[in-house]
């Protein structure tokens, strides 16, 4: 009997030590308080042992609770959320503002609860305190901003003085989420395109391009000089519509001259060499800058030299004048290239009076200078061959087809070899 009271005490504690507290009402439908006082956020995540579920369903349950507050704020909002040690962020794109983040503070954490199949977790917020907090953190902020602002248009101040204090201001606005707020953002925007529009006034590059003639394909015969006109240094970027074109030092260096005869040259600020915390800072600078410089640039085709080309004189100058100036006179003065060809032609005469023409050739690319330099020499001889019972038409087949083997595989490879 004693035996029998015992196990019945314990199937007892064990039914009780087993049963599962009541689902709470929130699980299905959030708090909502009348007094207006609090919002609440509620998250929820799958029970997997393997994963940081309940970490999961908090981080859900603050985006949740952000969304609630900026509903309060903003309209039409959708959410990417995150969450760091100072307070829960939760950046979203609105359809009526630019992007922005809002910064939580001072949420409690209410209940948690766990099914057999999730972990949901409740937080609040009292949300009139929040926003009384806010403003007056926005309200130091903005002050703070302005007196940024006033010094960005300080002439007195050199240039990068002066863009330092803008980047701050922009910094500090989007530290905020200023930007995406309505009671602020047309101001902000107003007074940080009038600071940026006197900088811009007050800077002026000047560009040195000598009248010596540039030629295509030939970099080196490119030369400019940039400076600052005064004291103020900011990094600056180089764009063109042909070629590419970069700073060194004090010089406008090219790259590769394109194969366009007439080149805009632009010069801008370099905003990603802009020291800034936020990409956000920097992408404004740059959709709202209007400062460039520019020029244009005229490139001559480089006049070649043709030597030893005999009978394919003619010839080989048609098809080498679409990118050349062409010169067959040696004593020509000025030609930046030479191109040596080394061509025979054989004429055989069968018995039966037909006639076999046979053309062979190769070529060696050079630059004239104080030296010549070779830049590209043919790997391999072309040829042509036609056989006719007139030597005149077996001439002019073997050129044709030699003409061919020249444009496919020769003409090509002088142009690869130069820096177009």
């Amino acid at each position: 009997m004693r035996y029998l009271l015992a196990l019945s005490t314990a199937l007892l504690f064990f039914a009780c030590g087993t049963k599962k507290n009541a689902a709470p009402s929130w699980i299905s439908g959030k708090p909502i308080d009348e007094t207006g006082t609090y919002v609440y956020g509620m998250g929820n995540a799958y029970i997997n042992p393997n994963t940081a579920y309940q970490q999961a369903a908090r981080s859900n349950a603050l985006a949740d609770l952000a969304q609630e507050v900026q509903s309060e704020i903003f309209d039409e909002t959708r959410l990417l959320q995150k969450e760091d040690v100072n307070g829960f962020n939760s950046s979203f794109e609105s359809n009526t503002t630019s992007t922005s983040t809002l910064r939580l503070e001072d949420y409690e954490l209410v209940e948690t609860y766990a099914d057999d199949y999730r972990f949901y977790t409740l937080y609040r917020l009292d949300l009139q305190a929040f926003l009384q907090k806010k403003a007056l953190q926005d309200a130091e902020a903005m002050h703070w901003i302005n007196e940024k602002f006033r010094e960005a248009k300080d002439v007195q101040l050199s240039a990068p003085i002066r863009l330092s204090a803008l980047v701050d201001a922009l910094d500090k606005a989007h530290d905020f989420q200023l930007f995406g707020d309505i009671k602020f953002k047309t101001k902000l925007n107003a007074d940080a395109t009038e600071a940026l529009r006197n900088l811009e006034q007050s800077m002026a590059v000047a560009l040195i391009i000598p009248e010596e003639l540039a030629y295509l394909g030939l970099p080196a015969t490119f030369q400019a000089h940039w400076q600052y006109i005064g004291r103020d240094q900011i990094p600056l970027s180089i764009e063109s519509s042909s070629g590419q074109f970069i700073f060194k030092e004090q010089q406008i260096q090219c790259l590769h001259t394109g194969k366009e005869p007439v080149v805009q040259l632009t010069i801008t600020w370099d905003w990603d060499k802009i020291q800034s915390s936020h990409q956000a800072t920097k992408s404004w600078l740059k959709s709202k800058s209007q400062w460039n410089q520019g020029a244009v640039l005229n490139f001559q085709k480089p006049t070649l030299l043709l030597d030893h080309a005999e009978e394919l004189n003619a010839v080989l100058a048609q098809s080498l004048s679409q990118e050349f100036s062409v010169s067959t006179t040696a004593t020509v003065k000025g030609a930046m290239l030479g191109l040596d060809c080394n061509i025979d032609v054989f004429t055989e005469t069968s018995p039966q009076g037909t006639y076999k023409v046979i053309i062979e050739g190769s070529f060696a690319l050079t630059q004239i200078g104080e030296h010549v330099d070779l830049l590209w020499k043919s790997a391999n001889i072309i040829d042509g061959t036609a056989i006719s019972s007139s030597k005149e038409r077996a001439m002019q087949s073997a050129t044709n087809s030699f003409m061919e083997d020249f444009n496919y595989f020769v003409l090509p490879q002088i142009l690869r070899s130069l820096d177009y």
